[in-house]
């Protein structure tokens, strides 16, 4: 049906001045009355009607079958050939226009496929950036919550430390109370230090008087016992004396023995010589006890008079090392009154502090609650966002989608 329509729309235009040809060689034959000539003319022109009308349906139906094919393969989706319009004689009009729809088809379908492309492309890109910002939102949600909850905290520590202060402040006052009490048992301390030093400047004179009567002793007891030694040699002496007295004395008695009456009286004496020898022995014999005891006694004076320097000795030293100690003690108390002083101006800048430490604590608290309710409001806005972004991924997903669809349907045409 649509071959006929063809030939009927395209072929019989064509027809039309031969037809009119031959009418008007039979109107010509009719004219000069020759039917021989008309007929003839007639006959003639209808068979040249029939051979061209046949040849020219033959090629007109040859070239629209030839063209049939050219838009059948380009039905079937390759679009990259062309037809040829040389070879479809009279349809070469209708197929330069064909080729020139067909050349706008290609741009328009490669301009879609470019589009399907860049529409992927970016999809992919708003993706991807969309899943970044997605984790980037939450990132940022959970910080914010991270904040608000340490803006919370930070908020109870600040109350916290305002307590805190007024208890250091509490033991400001204690330790400034204890500062007083410290400074008026130094000043006792140093007062009675001043006393041991005058204790031991008297204990030092007193030490050194009885060291120098130890001397003195010392002294002594060396000359009693040199003394003693000199009495020991005297006795001796008249042990030696004694002795010899002894022996005159038996010597006159065997000689007054000789003599018989005449030397009775010379007897006598020489008895009593003797007995005096004895006596004089006896109490050099006592004498030499007594020497030798006074000579013992002497020694062990002399031993406990060694100790008694030797402690008197070490007595100075430790008199000595207790003023070093009382000394040092004093310079100590002077250290500390210094250090006192400086802790009684740090208390008092302390004091002075307190209250801007206590009024900055505050201010933080009050700051720590409105950073809590910032956070607060802009997790939520977070939030928001995320949700907004996650509609955006499925979007972009939706239309990623619909993008690759298109590039699939675009795939099964043949543009080059």
């Amino acid at each position: 049906m649509k071959k006929s329509n063809f030939v009927s729309n395209k072929l019989l235009p064509s027809l039309i001045p031969l037809v009119f040809v031959v009418a008007l060689s039979a109107i010509a034959g009719l004219w000069i009355g020759n039917w021989q000539v008309f007929f003839a003319v007639f006959a003639t022109n209808v068979i040249m009607l029939l051979i061209m009308y046949i040849t020219t349906s033959f090629y007109s139906k040859r070239a629209v079958m030839q063209f049939e094919k050219e838009i059948k393969s380009i039905r079937e989706g390759d679009y990259s050939k062309t037809v040829d319009a040389e070879k479809l004689g009279m349809l070469r009009p209708s197929a330069v226009v064909f080729n020139e729809l067909m050349s706008d088809i290609r741009s328009l379908i490669m301009d879609f496929h470019n589009l399907s492309k860049s529409i992927i492309e970016a999809t992919k890109s708003v993706s991807a950036t969309a899943q970044q910002a997605s984790t980037a939102m939450e990132e940022i949600s959970k910080t914010m919550d991270d904040i608000a909850n340490g803006a919370s905290d930070q908020a109870e520590q600040a109350q916290q430390g305002v307590e805190v202060v007024d208890k250091l402040a509490e033991q400001i006052n204690f330790v400034y109370e204890s500062y007083n009490r410290i400074t008026e048992e130094t000043s006792r301390i140093n007062e009675l230090n001043n006393i041991g030093l005058d204790s031991v400047s008297i204990l030092r004179d007193k030490s050194k008087e009885n060291y120098e009567t130890a001397e003195k002793i010392f002294s002594v007891v060396e000359k009693l016992t040199n003394t003693v030694k000199d009495i020991g040699l005297f006795v001796e002496s008249i042990e030696n004396i004694a002795e010899q007295t002894n022996l005159l004395a038996l010597n006159a008695a065997i000689e007054a023995a000789r003599a018989g009456e005449a030397g009775k009286g010379f007897a006598v004496v020489a008895e009593e010589v003797r007995k005096l020898a004895d006596q004089s022995r006896k109490s050099t014999e006592e004498i030499n006890i007594l020497m030798q005891s006074i000579h013992e006694e002497s020694q062990h004076a002399i031993e406990s008079m060694e100790i008694m320097r030797k402690v008197s000795q070490e007595q100075n030293g430790a008199v000595n090392k207790t003023d070093n100690a009382f000394n040092n003690i004093a310079n100590a108390i002077t250290y500390i009154v210094s250090k006192i002083n400086e802790v009684n101006q740090a208390i008092t800048k302390m004091q002075t502090d307190k209250t801007q430490v206590t009024a900055a604590i505050e201010n933080i608290s009050s700051v720590s609650e409105q950073t809590a309710a910032a956070s607060q409001q802009v997790a939520a806005t977070t939030e928001h966002e995320l949700r907004c972004i996650e509609e955006i991924k499925e979007s972009a997903k939706n239309l990623e989608h619909l993008a690759e669809e298109l590039e699939n349907k675009f795939k099964k045409y043949n543009l080059v």
